[in-house]
């Protein structure tokens, strides 16, 4: 079999091999945060230039199909014979509540979830109220909760705070964030697509493609650098503040499917 056709054969099974059915799928819901003034003596270095993580993948924006009906013509001669429609058998009419619960079918992973469909809309709109506070970038989405060597940093913001965020599970689930506001943070990082981290992992291939630095771009010119870089246990079903007297972010990841109160 030539390697081109072993590739196919490879991505026909990709959802099988790469998320099975046994791995656990969180929502992570995330938003970013800008301090106006610093209120601490603390001291920060000046830099002129640095790069965030190596590579991050950058979330997959849902897009509403469209559909141009103005254009769409039904030809007048087709006719629907009722006759030739199946009935629709009864087993599927009177499935019980357990049947009902055990078909639960994982969602597009490393997808932008609708805002309707955050867990934290009112709190996120209390915390912008505070003052001196800048509150962006709040978006959630599903992913696996795979091995830290498994999982992506995701990228949060491309804005002044820079930020991006890791999701995985060791002996318990845990989460690395890093957010930087100053230099380009980056500039050097390989920026890939959802298709891009599925084939990589699908194959075995490096995609190092981390980006270096172009000597006549760089410059002497040096900017204060607020970093912050953090690594902590969680506990699922929990709002977790990553503190920074500049920078901040603001993380919560779910359980999925939710469960439901009694």
């Amino acid at each position: 079999m030539s390697p081109f056709f072993k590739k196919i054969a490879l991505l026909s099974t990709f959802s099988s091999i790469l998320f099975c059915e046994e791995q656990s799928v969180i929502k992570v819901e995330v938003a970013t945060i800008v301090w106006d003034e610093i209120t601490v003596d603390e001291s920060f270095d000046a830099v002129s230039n640095y790069q965030l993580v190596k590579e991050a993948l950058v979330l997959e924006e849902y897009q509403e199909p469209e559909f141009n009906f103005e254009t769409s013509e039904l030809d007048s001669n087709i006719t629907f014979d009722f006759n030739f429609l199946e009935i629709i058998p009864e087993f599927l009419e009177n499935q019980s509540n357990e049947e009902k619960e055990e078909q639960i079918i994982n969602p597009s992973f490393f997808r932008v979830i609708e805002r309707s469909e955050h867990e934290l809309n009112g709190t996120m709109r209390r915390i912008s109220e505070v003052d001196g506070l800048e509150l962006n970038n709040h978006k959630s989405w599903y992913q696996p909760l795979g091995s830290e060597q498994e999982m992506p940093y995701i990228l949060v913001s491309s804005e002044d705070n820079q930020c991006v965020i890791k999701v995985f599970q060791s002996r318990y689930p845990r989460v690395h964030a890093k957010c930087a506001m100053g230099p380009d943070a980056l500039s050097s990082v390989s920026l890939i697509n959802k298709s891009e981290y599925r084939i990589r992992e699908l194959l075995g291939e490096d995609f190092d493609r981390s980006k270096a630095i172009n000597e006549s771009e760089n410059t002497d010119e040096e900017e204060i650098l607020y970093l912050l870089d953090e690594q902590r246990r969680i506990k699922l079903d929990e709002f977790h503040y990553f503190d920074h007297p500049k920078v901040g972010l603001l993380v919560a990841v779910y359980k999925f499917p939710k469960k439901e109160e009694d």
